[in-house]
């Protein structure tokens, strides 16, 4: 098994060096840090977690939260899931471990809650990585600074009480709007909940920048729909749409379920796609280059906040006297053929 003897032979830099860099703890030099994750990794190298806990007197181990509903048929999102593949893979390249609570979703802060905090303080993490920013989570969060526990949010915006990381999603959608305007499209449509403030904040700005007129249609109940449910409320609303609104000629949906329903009932209303409506979904799941025609879309960078949230613990882990940083993920454009 490699040892810090081994990675230093391999990089040529001092045991020291190596220590440091691998516990992020200290200075080194970005160059130097990188040739020792890379020898680490070439290596096979695994820290002894056990030794360094009973050296330090410290757990090497960052609780991450995930909330899941209450319904049998309850699955963790694929979104998440990617976060929590990035926090996964910086954790682990770093001498830390992650250690999964998954935890049923409640609209507040609540007894159950609270209950479910004692069971993750117990396992004595380093630090707790909290994905989402609803008042349960953010309770959650206050809860960990109680008990002087470092806490990072993986949320919707930024928190000015909380380390956090979040994706640019304002930011994203006033790119596509602004995508869809050097297009030459002129009556943009925004279709989805009016709950998510982000995109409509970008939508909006992205009208009113190029002086276009603003046309919001919520989707009632969204989050509590299934997929097929959503689905059928796209083909809904592109009737409404070629009903109400003849005159439109593009659409930022909410997600890509929605913008696939949307796709199919206009392609029922005789609509060619792209040519007489442009589609841009939200997201860049899988179904995204599979339906017809494939859907462009904003790709959420969810492996990348993970990795950044884990970063980000462990500075506040070696630094606790740092002010509160809140990190901003920018989205991409993927352009298919919907547009």
């Amino acid at each position: 098994m490699a040892n810090l003897k081994d990675i230093a032979e391999r990089t040529g830099l001092s045991i020291n060096t190596v220590s440091r860099a691998l516990r992020g703890h200290g200075y080194v030099s970005v160059e130097a840090q990188q040739k020792v994750h890379k020898a680490a990794a070439e290596l096979g190298y695994t820290p002894n977690r056990a030794a360094r806990s009973l050296r330090s007197k410290r757990n090497f181990e960052i609780a991450v939260l995930v909330f899941i509903g209450r319904d049998e048929n309850a699955k963790c999102d694929s979104l998440n899931m990617d976060k929590i593949i990035g926090i996964k893979s910086f954790l682990g390249s770093h001498g830390y471990e992650m250690n999964l609570h998954f935890i049923f979703s409640a609209s507040n802060y609540s007894s159950s809650c609270k209950h479910e905090m004692k069971a993750v303080f117990l396992s004595r993490p380093s630090g707790v990585i909290i994905i989402g920013n609803s008042a349960q989570q953010l309770g959650m969060a206050a809860s960990c600074e109680a008990n002087s526990l470092p806490v990072v949010l993986i949320s919707y915006s930024n928190l000015p009480n909380f380390d956090c990381v979040f994706i640019d999603r304002e930011q994203g959608v006033y790119d596509a709007v602004d995508y869809l305007y050097r297009q030459g499209r002129r009556q943009i449509v925004f279709v989805g909940s009016d709950q998510c403030r982000g995109r409509v904040t970008g939508y909006r700005k992205g009208i009113a920048f190029h002086g276009l007129n603003e046309y919001l249609i919520p989707v009632s109940n969204y989050s509590k729909d299934g997929l097929e449910k959503i689905f059928d409320h796209g083909i809904a609303t592109a009737r409404l749409i070629t009903e109400t609104l003849p005159e439109t000629d593009a659409i930022q949906a909410y997600s890509d379920y929605l913008a696939a329903g949307l796709a199919a009932g206009f392609a029922e209303q005789g609509k060619q796609i792209p040519r007489d409506i442009a589609i841009v979904g939200f997201d860049d799941r899988e179904l995204a280059a599979f339906v017809t025609p494939q859907l462009t879309t904003l790709a959420q960078p969810n492996a990348k906040a993970g990795q950044l949230a884990a970063e980000l613990m462990l500075r506040r882990i070696n630094n606790k006297n740092h002010g509160i940083e809140a990190v901003k993920v920018p989205m991409s454009l993927v352009i298919r053929k919907s547009t």
